[in-house]
């Protein structure tokens, strides 16, 4: 018989001792705070960002040379702030950090999938706060410490600490990168045998495997929850993971410069992690849009002091939500929906962005396309690859190269090619859209 939650805790928090580390403590803090009404929440964001405002025009070089100023409104001192994008915080990292030594910090790389790969800095603290809340994301889910878990990643070097976290939490870690169908046959026969109760991963590994659940008609797996992580979970993804699984799935939304944005709960709005961050949609004018409109997603994080992100553009766009969650168990503010970064995007010769929600919609018309991959090669011409059963010939392709065209209302180069696989980034990502614009 296993541990108990509580005894799973107990333990967690020796490791803390023996690491020097505050998983345990900033778990329970962030269930306290999370707990509170919408009104309270308010305030404790509004107190935070005051505190990090002031914290990095005193002690950042890069904040200091801005000489910002101040308010007695934080909201209205935040907007004094230049936008900051990617590419200065890449050329000037060690500007921001808020002290001299590095030794003892942890650092953390981009994936550089929207642009210039950038490295953000955590102390111990800073760290356990940012894993602390991941485990609530997996609590909104229905997780407890102790419920077996299947998870899918790209670090399969696990160092000591991790095997034993691993075993700990009864979590088993597959890779993310190398799926093959025979492989997850194998990951679903087991399944059967060692049920898990929830299965954690990139969306398009989930994604792979209930491919093939359906496609070899592999019934019975079922989770207790799944938790979709570190890439847009798209609409054709999440009807072919229930179909196959019959479990609720539930999405998070993050950046890996240590920003957990929002995440959904069990009434599947996408709550913001607002005693955390700052979200901010603004327009092309640096204008915070309307509610039901699609913006730029920038960033204010509220707790890394090591090295302060202020007003920071991640890459992404978003639409504000319309309405709150009155009838929600959290508390918390909503956002409307994640649209994806701003490289998945198809940008045609008169200047439109197709949105990777079009394309799903217009491929989902050919049924014999089982995975499919578009390139923009330039303003007016696309590659795509496209995975099927069957032979395709060039009558079927001319029909995908209509709809198109009909649906761009563009005319537009389009060339195909069939491949067996549609091969993922290094960091076990599946882009649906791939930019090669400059």
């Amino acid at each position: 018989m296993g541990l108990s939650p509580n005894q799973i805790e107990f333990v967690l928090s020796l490791g803390d001792k023996a690491l020097g580390s505050s998983f345990v403590k900033k778990l329970r803090f962030w269930r306290e705070v999370l707990s509170k009404n919408s009104t309270d929440l308010q305030n404790i964001q509004e107190e935070k960002l005051k505190i990090m405002l002031s914290h990095a025009s005193e002690k950042s070089p890069f904040y200091k040379t801005l000489d910002v100023n101040q308010d007695e409104d934080p909201y209205k001192w935040l907007k004094n702030f230049p936008i900051l994008p990617k590419q200065t915080l890449k050329d000037k990292v060690d500007d921001f950090l808020t002290v001299s030594d590095k030794s003892g910090l942890t650092a953390i790389t981009s994936s550089g999938s929207t642009g210039a790969p950038s490295k953000v800095y955590f102390n111990s603290e800073e760290l356990s706060s940012n894993r602390a809340l991941q485990i609530i994301w997996w609590e909104w889910a229905g997780y407890k410490f102790g419920n077996s878990v299947l998870q899918t990643g790209v670090n399969m070097k696990r160092s000591f600490e991790k095997k034993l976290k691993d075993s700990l939490l009864n979590t088993r870690y597959i890779d993310a990168v190398s799926h093959d169908e025979d492989q997850i046959k194998d990951e679903l026969n087991l399944l059967l045998k060692e049920p898990k109760r929830h299965f954690v991963g990139y969306a398009s590994s989930i994604f792979l495997f209930a491919k093939v659940a359906n496609k070899y008609d592999i019934k019975g797996v079922r989770f207790d929850s799944i938790i979709s992580i570190g890439e847009k979970l798209l609409p054709n993804f999440k009807t072919e993971i229930e179909k196959a699984f019959e479990s609720q799935i539930f999405d998070t939304y993050g950046a890996s410069e240590g920003f957990l944005i929002a995440s959904q709960g069990r009434e599947g709005k996408y709550h913001i992690m607002s005693p955390h961050l700052v979200l901010e949609i603004l327009d092309d004018q640096g204008n915070e849009v309307k509610p039901g409109e699609m913006g730029r997603v920038v960033i204010t994080g509220l707790d890394n002091f090591t090295l302060p992100l202020i007003r920071y553009e991640i890459g992404d766009l978003a639409i504000k939500a319309e309405e709150g969650c009155d009838d929600c168990e959290l508390q918390l503010p909503v956002l409307g929906e994640i649209v994806g970064r701003i490289t998945e995007f198809i940008l045609t010769p008169a200047g439109k962005y197709i949105t990777v929600q079009t394309v799903v919609r217009l491929m989902k018309r050919f049924k014999e396309v089982d995975q499919y991959k578009v390139i923009q090669i330039s303003e007016g011409e696309l590659l795509i690859e496209l995975v099927s059963a069957r032979a395709m010939d060039v009558e079927y392709f001319d029909r995908i190269s209509l709809e198109y065209e009909k649906v761009l209302d563009e005319k537009l180069i389009i060339n195909f090619k069939q491949v067996e696989r549609i091969s993922k980034a290094k960091t076990g990502k599946f882009q649906l859209i791939e930019s090669r614009l400059n």
